[in-house]
């Protein structure tokens, strides 16, 4: 069985703004190196336009993961799938904390922690999700 026209849209959605949010912190950090050796300010410049790409995806994700959540009935979901989701929607909210504290740490040390907290967070999110589809 196909998925409906609106099942389609809704994950679509939620697809193509994890591809921009996941995706782009690796490419992002994969071209960092050469960003540098372009120039002063090159990398920063960068990051500040993935950043007004990947905040409001980070945002479409959150509204179309509750939306899919609203897809199912809880009362037919399993103890463990509950329990998946539980730690998915808290590591959601860690990697959003921790790219906001990336995005504002002026240290080497702290631009390195929290990008590091929030790619792990963010790989794991994705992991999850894949889990939590069945």
């Amino acid at each position: 069985m196909l998925a409906s026209g609106l099942d389609i849209f809704r994950l679509t959605l939620h697809v193509l703004a994890a591809a921009i949010w996941v995706g782009g912190q690796f490419a992002l950090a994969g071209m960092v190196p050469a960003l540098r050796k372009a120039g002063p300010g090159v990398a920063s410049a960068a990051a500040n336009a993935f950043a007004r790409l990947s905040w409001p995806a980070y945002a479409l994700l959150v509204i179309t993961g509750l939306w899919n959540v609203s897809t199912f009935q809880m009362s037919k979901t399993s103890t463990a799938w509950k329990i998946v989701l539980g730690v998915k929607l808290t590591l959601v909210a860690i990697a959003g904390i921790s790219a906001y504290l990336h995005q504002r740490a002026k240290s080497p040390r702290a631009i390195g922690i929290w990008g590091g907290v929030t790619a792990l967070s963010s790989v794991a999110i994705l992991a999850m999700g894949v889990a939590l589809a069945g």
